[in-house]
């Protein structure tokens, strides 16, 4: 078996397709100009082992994807946390595999169903590893997607592997939490290896709460410095969000951001994840350059939540928010890494710590209660009221969609036109955000409390089937970037690289 790169350096940094023939011995492998390749690997990962070893494909500490050369088998290789996914399908005899799904409609010519709404396919990820979707139906047939498991091809067919499980139990916090203490460190030597060709520096996302104040201490092992937070929150009266504070306690620089701006960099990226823009606030962040291992509290909900309850299926949330930066990062170099996901399989683990005897000088039996995280941030210095004093929500979440920055508002409108789909004026638009942030707050305030979902009638008020189509519009335009960059990479397939004359940004603009 045989992998053959060919780089193209307009593509996002990160993405990457594989294209094979069934029953060939060669697979080409288009990707962007950040992807680490040689001749028995393409990686776009950070993981708890040794760089130089490639053996991100016998691990489940791995954030971000790539594909293995082993044994005489292609390894395609998915993220250890269910931020990320794989994509395949077939196409007369020519199979495809990629981290990116425009990425993948582009190499294969596959157009998305207009009347079909993907947000219900998606959004079954929640539902857990056993439950969710995993095809979704195109105007070229289905395409198959695939997390946090890994996708073997032998030469003739394809078949999805579990990751292996090599993390220890644990019987105790000292336990867990030298376990955290040690990935970070393993983490952090794979980042900085002298043998990749791309530098990789670090940042965490802090805030007031349990999970990412958590997160901020266990990223310092790895040789983080930097940190980034959203200052407000989503509530009339939880107040600020910030993490400032904890960064100043812990020693980590700390860059403040609004919770709403003008214009989000990339933001078709964003709504091509889901079809909603959770997260698209997290654009804003100034990721260092030219690749970054971005540390998130994502998960910390399960993982460390109070023993007292049943043990949850660890994949099974409420929210595809995680997911959001699926697309995004590929574009702007990172790698997502949510730590609370380190050893996820062993929640039930986690759960009688949390609930056990050594534990109780951290439990403040309450709601919002989590004792693991609460030791790791009062042990590493951080002083009990100063965080994690109520729960609270970064999240832009209305139900009410549509782009926010003026050059995705405008290129969503022309993709409704030309289509003879209503598109309302910039006034209307205006007026059902606030609308719908009126009801979202009214929700997260008191409607929750009263067991009512929102001021009744909003909703329907400002109901548009434009709505159920930003998923449609983003990947289309995506694809598009792709498209016309693999026109020139295939035509120069059997090479190991070629240029095109698009430009990094054209290839994700809004």
């Amino acid at each position: 078996m045989e992998l053959r790169p060919i780089l193209i350096e307009s593509w996002p940094k990160l993405a990457w397709v594989a294209r094979f023939p069934l029953n060939t011995e060669y697979i080409d492998v288009f990707h962007g100009p950040m992807v680490e390749v040689s001749e028995d690997r393409c990686i776009e990962a950070v993981w708890a082992g040794r760089f130089e070893d490639g053996d991100f494909d016998t691990t489940d500490l791995v954030f971000g994807t790539g594909i293995r050369l082993r044994h005489g088998e292609i390894v395609f290789v998915n993220s250890g946390a269910t931020t990320d996914r794989l994509w395949h399908c077939k196409r007369g005899g020519v199979r495809y595999v990629s981290n990116s799904l425009p990425a993948l409609m582009g190499a294969a010519d596959v157009s998305l169903l207009e009347d079909h709404n993907y947000w219900i396919d998606i959004r079954t990820v929640c539902k857990g590893l056993d439950n969710y979707s995993r095809t979704i139906p195109t105007a070229s047939g289905e395409v198959s997607v695939l997390y946090f498991d890994n996708l073997h091809y032998n030469g003739t067919s394809l078949r999805v592997e579990a990751k292996a499980d090599k993390v220890p139990q644990f019987s105790c916090y000292e336990e867990y939490y030298e376990f955290l203490c040690e990935t970070a460190l393993r983490l952090g030597a794979n980042a900085s290896s002298s043998a990749r060709s791309q530098p990789v520096d670090s940042l965490v996302s802090v805030s007031s709460g349990y999970d990412a104040a958590a997160s901020a201490v266990i990223s310092k092992k790895a040789g983080c410095k930097e940190s980034v937070t959203i200052k407000q929150s989503a509530s009339f009266w939880r107040g600020s969000d910030s993490g400032e504070e904890v960064a100043r306690y812990l020693g980590l620089r700390c860059r403040a951001y609004n919770l709403r701006a003008r214009r989000y960099p990339y933001e078709a990226a964003i709504w091509a994840a889901s079809g909603r823009a959770f997260l698209v606030n997290w654009t804003q962040f100034d990721y260092p350059e030219p690749l970054c291992l971005f540390f998130t509290g994502c998960r910390g909900d399960v993982m460390w939540d109070y023993g007292d309850k049943n043990t949850p299926n660890p994949f099974s949330v409420p929210s595809v928010a995680d997911l959001g930066m699926t697309e995004f990062r590929l574009i702007r170099g990172f790698f997502n890494c949510p730590i609370p996901f380190w050893g996820i399989r062993h929640v039930a683990e986690l759960r009688a710590i949390s609930a056990s005897d050594e534990m109780q000088s951290w439990s403040i039996r309450k709601n919002y209660n989590r004792p693991i995280p609460r030791r790791i941030v009062e042990e590493a210095g951080v002083p009990r009221g100063a965080f994690a004093v109520r729960k609270k929500n970064t999240s832009l979440a209305p139900y009410f969609l549509w782009p926010h920055s003026a050059e995705a508002s405008e290129s969503f409108r022309l993709y409704l036109k030309l289509r003879g789909y209503y598109t309302p004026p910039p006034w209307l638009v205006k007026f059902s955000r606030i609308v719908s942030s009126i009801d979202i707050l009214f929700y997260y305030n008191i409607g929750s409390k009263l067991g009512q979902k929102g001021v009744f009638g909003l909703r329907k008020l400002v109901d548009m089937r434009a709505n159920g189509l930003l998923f449609h519009w983003a990947n289309e335009m995506l694809k598009e970037r792709y498209s016309a960059d693999l026109t020139i990479g295939r035509a120069n397939s059997e090479s190991t690289s070629c240029r095109s004359g698009l430009n990094n940004n054209a290839s994700s603009q809004n």
